[in-house]
């Protein structure tokens, strides 16, 4: 018997987006990779996958291409996700058949654009982010609080590019995120609906793991196809109560 291929959608190929298209890959999923960045020589010391030969070409295209190169199957796409509605419109295409979608960028915003859209389709995620000397990453599935649940909003935060990040953490953060986007297609759940705080990997490398329940009125699990908010039984009118 035939089994379809797993398909995965990375958005970041920056310095998680690079471990974990290149781990993803490795296990054999096939992997659409957006990025709109170019290669650029700040890149290289945290950004392993890029050398000098790929300064100045697009990140999405070079790193699918070394997905290929050690026998996966990868696509890159150079483009940016900022809102839900650009998932729902001229990117759907590359997203329609996707398992699974992961989230390395560098931008809150569009970590909320693939939370929202991911729970509104009905489709597992991974959340990884990192700076200075630590980061976290949140796995969901349908039927479980939520990203928004926990981050209700956006926040201001400084980018690597403002802040930094040490070069070793975003290697770190992105195997542990891809080392969890592995379980859940494989149908491991015990952290679906959970943080992993890694507070600061220069003195404790284990992380703190943060259950959190759906929070009412949530905007995201409202429109989710599988709601984790509970809702009131509704007796009909006449009907025994």
């Amino acid at each position: 018997m035939t089994h379809a291929p797993v398909r995965a959608t990375i958005v970041g190929a920056g310095g998680l987006g690079g471990p974990i298209a290149l781990s993803l890959g490795a296990a054999g999923i096939e992997l659409t990779i957006f990025d709109h960045d170019l290669v650029e020589l700040s890149n290289l010391h945290r950004q392993i996958q890029f050398t000098a030969v790929d300064l100045g070409h697009p990140k999405a295209t070079r790193l699918a291409g070394l997905v290929v190169s050690r026998g996966g199957k990868a696509r890159g796409v150079v483009a940016k996700w900022r809102t839900p509605s650009e998932l729902d419109g001229e990117l759907a295409e590359y997203v329609a058949e996707s398992d699974l979608i992961v989230d390395g960028s560098d931008d809150p915003e569009t970590k909320f654009a693939v939370a929202g859209w991911a729970v509104a389709n009905g489709r597992q995620y991974v959340i990884a982010a990192a700076l200075r000397y630590g980061g976290n990453v949140m796995a969901g599935v349908p039927g479980v609080a939520c990203y928004r649940c926990l981050f209700e909003e956006p926040a201001d935060v400084p980018s690597c590019a403002e802040a930094g990040v040490l070069g070793p953490v975003v290697g770190a953060i992105g195997g542990a995120a891809a080392a969890i986007a592995l379980g859940i297609v494989r149908g491991q759940r015990g952290l679906a609906g959970a943080l992993l705080a890694f507070d600061d990997l220069r003195s404790v490398a284990e992380p703190r793991i943060l259950k959190f329940a759906p929070r009412p009125g949530c905007p995201a699990c409202m429109r989710a196809p599988i709601s984790p908010l509970a809702t009131p039984l509704r007796i009909a009118e006449g009907e025994p109560s």
